[in-house]
């Protein structure tokens, strides 16, 4: 059976160059994604962690980036290229969720998100989704999260490599989360020494109106 994916794309660019990806990403590139079968695109500005802007997409099943349809999609858009080559800095990950955590899942839907990133094999992946079924969900609740999410790097992008860690805790707020929701400091100690930290990230939704503070702060 197909594994649903989630596809993270991180980049660094410049705030002058950020209007013109905000525009391309928001009027060209989403709506391509939604019609060829996307059920997510949500692109996140960072305030902490890695990368400057952080792309959250998910689908079905990885075939989807590696069908007719969006290489015919790609050949396409010849707004792509001027929009991303201001980018100094870039990776690509596609995760599956981790089977240990057989939640509901909804698409995913928030102003603000954090990726708490890090390297685990399978025993410690497993104490990580025994401690977010425990005690761990109801501890982002405790801080404001509206859910949290455990996925694991599945299949790489057919041309756009990762560098990330394997694992990542992914977790929607409404508004700005605090600082113990961005690492991995609400995992109980025994655990989170036994993970290799990888780069986080927080972000909120990249809105046309990016650095007005005031109107950031009231979104959600």
């Amino acid at each position: 059976m197909p594994e649903e994916i989630v596809y993270v794309a991180e980049l660094n660019i410049a705030p002058v160059d950020l209007p013109g990806f905000s525009d391309w990403y928001a009027g060209r590139h989403a709506p391509d994604l939604y019609q060829l079968g996307f059920r997510t695109c949500t692109s996140y500005r960072g305030v902490a962690g890695a990368m400057d802007v952080v792309d959250v997409y998910e689908a079905a099943s990885w075939d989807i980036v590696d069908s007719d349809g969006y290489r015919r999609m790609k050949a396409k858009d010849l707004h792509a290229a001027p929009a991303c080559k201001p980018r100094t800095d870039w990776t690509h990950t596609i995760y599956n969720y981790s089977p240990r955590v057989p939640a509901a899942r909804h698409p995913l839907d928030a102003d603000w998100i954090t990726l708490v990133r890090f390297g685990a094999g399978e025993a410690e992946e497993d104490a990580v989704a025994a401690w977010l079924l425990e005690e761990g969900e109801a501890a982002y609740a405790a801080l404001g999260a509206r859910s949290v999410r455990l996925v694991r790097r599945g299949k790489d992008h057919p041309t756009l490599k990762s560098r990330r860690a394997r694992c990542a805790l992914l977790a929607e707020w409404a508004q700005e989360p605090p600082e113990a929701g961005r690492d991995l400091s609400l995992l109980p100690p025994g655990i989170a020494g036994a993970l290799r930290p990888d780069d986080p990230f927080t972000g909120f939704r990249l809105y046309p109106w990016p650095d007005a503070v005031a109107l950031r702060q009231r979104v959600g």
